[in-house]
């Protein structure tokens, strides 16, 4: 169950056996099952252990007083929940499983003993840090300047380019546990436009979602009416490999979406 975790550190920089070894320690007989759509905390609660997800995703939220909810970061297996709670006593954001959640707890006595001993292990688990932040000045741009369309575009190309790195993915085809209504919790918009916008992306021919599976079908695509650029997930872009189906990749040949019209491509 360590594999995910493994799999995005050695993306960057491999680690030894020692280094791998006292990560694995770290993480043995401190695993905890959580169903699906439960807390892990809330807002308030004493700052907790590192939480390192092994299976399932979860999400750190915010609720506001009318009941609306804002979803501010995603996890999925191999991620980390806690590197920037380092010094805080209490909890400033609420965190729940979206779907079942498999995870370990981690003391920071304990990680911070075997960063000493391992500097390799801390600069691995420094980078993964540096990776979530700028994540979160993405998302700030997404909120902030992107169109409904091109948020949820943006989201689908993040969150593959993740489980890929992650060794989740198969092909261009990726596990997403999440609904509508987290969709549009974490891009800031209505289950009604989340639910056009998908349709608009099946219709257009850029993906696919059926079964809690997302498929991506026209990456190349998707990612220009995003203005995707991987760089900020320290991932190289997926080039060729990964263009649309024979006749799907003519990009001349099709229909501009309403969002790429303005874009230099179409210009």
């Amino acid at each position: 169950m360590l594999n995910p975790l493994l799999a995005k550190l050695d993306s960057k920089m491999r680690l030894g056996p020692e280094e791998r070894g006292a990560l694995a320690a770290l993480i043995q007989n401190r695993t905890h099952r959580l169903p699906a759509r439960q807390d892990l905390y809330v807002e308030g609660d004493p700052t907790s252990p590192m939480i390192v997800i092994l299976d399932g995703w979860a999400c750190r939220y915010d609720q506001l007083a009318d009941g609306r909810r804002q979803i501010v970061e995603l996890f999925l297996p191999g991620d980390i929940l806690g590197h920037d709670c380092l010094f805080a006593e209490r909890q400033d954001h609420s965190a729940c499983s979206i779907s079942q959640l498999y995870y370990a707890q981690i003391s920071r006595t304990d990680l911070d003993a075997a960063v000493q001993q391992f500097p390799a292990l801390g600069r691995a688990l420094l980078w993964d840090a540096s990776v979530a932040a700028a994540i979160h000045r993405q998302w700030i741009r997404s909120l902030g300047r992107l169109s409904a369309t091109q948020r949820i575009a943006h989201l689908f190309c993040e969150l593959f380019y993740r489980s890929a790195r992650a060794g989740l993915a198969r092909g261009t085809a990726f596990d997403m546990p999440m609904g509508q209504r987290d969709l549009g919790d974490a891009r800031g918009l209505s289950a009604v436009q989340v639910n056009r916008t998908v349709q608009l992306l099946r219709s257009a021919g850029l993906l696919g979602w059926r079964r809690r599976v997302v498929e991506i079908t026209d990456l190349p695509r998707l990612a220009t009416i995003a203005m995707f650029r991987p760089h900020y997930l320290d991932v190289e872009p997926a080039g060729e490999r990964l263009a649309s189906p024979s006749g799907a990749a003519a990009a001349p040949n099709i229909r501009p979406l309403p969002e790429e019209r303005d874009l230099p491509l179409f210009r």
